[in-house]
């Protein structure tokens, strides 16, 4: 009974934020000078879909894997992700204003998480983040690496994050991340909506990447192990 409660109003509450906070992105608030769009902001209808739906994910993971202690910080990058995604598709950049503040929150989050549930959890959450920062940082200096330095201050928020659930969570969201930033490129390429040498947004591929552990790292390893 706990878990449906926990399900319907964490979907429920999640998704009516991920509105409101469609309607604000909604304005253009986020664009700075340099960014220089050369479209009108336009409304973006999905967040509020969305970031229930990624509620809903967190809270069966979570049951599955950490235990309702653990469940804000899933909640606070569920809102994360809709609200980055949005931006970086728009305009190519994740604001340092999002990132570093709401990055941190979600740190102190996980630790909080950690403290509350007990046991190795730690040991994970520095080595993912220790992990998928340092992986980020030297695509960051590699040529054509592809990625911008707002994608090397998130990742290591999104490693920690992974590395609470486990090392596997780690290394299967840098995998689905990758894949996903590279068939999108290749699509974008394949429709000639950039051409070689263009920027891509790297931001949603992360986080889609590491959603994608999320709901499915548990039943990959489990049938590995089975198998």
């Amino acid at each position: 009974m706990t878990f449906w409660v926990v399900l319907v109003a964490a979907t429920l509450a999640m998704g009516v934020v991920g509105h409101l906070t469609g309607r604000q992105l909604g304005t253009g608030g986020y664009r700075i000078v340099e960014d220089e769009a050369t479209h009108p902001p336009r409304n973006p209808w999905w967040t509020g879909p969305a970031t229930g739906a990624l509620a809903a994910v967190a809270v069966v993971s979570v049951r599955d894997l950490g235990g309702w202690a653990a469940l804000p910080p899933f909640l606070l990058f569920a809102w994360l992700t809709v609200a980055l995604v949005w931006i970086d598709l728009d305009v190519h950049r994740l604001p340092v204003g999002l990132v570093v503040p709401g990055g941190a929150a979600l740190v102190v989050l996980v630790v909080l998480a950690v403290v509350a549930t007990g046991g190795p959890r730690w040991q994970g959450t520095l080595i993912g983040a220790a992990l998928m920062g340092g992986f980020y940082l030297l695509l960051f200096f590699l040529p054509g690496g592809g990625v911008g330095f707002g994608d090397v201050r998130l990742a290591p928020v999104i490693g920690a994050l992974l590395g609470f659930l486990g090392t596997a969570f780690v290394v299967l969201g840098m995998l689905a991340g990758s894949l996903v930033g590279g068939l999108a490129a290749a699509a974008m390429l394949a429709l000639r909506r950039v051409g070689w040498t263009s920027h891509i947004a790297y931001g949603p591929a992360m986080c889609l990447g590491a959603w994608l552990s999320i709901a499915l790292a548990p039943r990959i390893v489990t049938g590995l192990a089975g198998g």
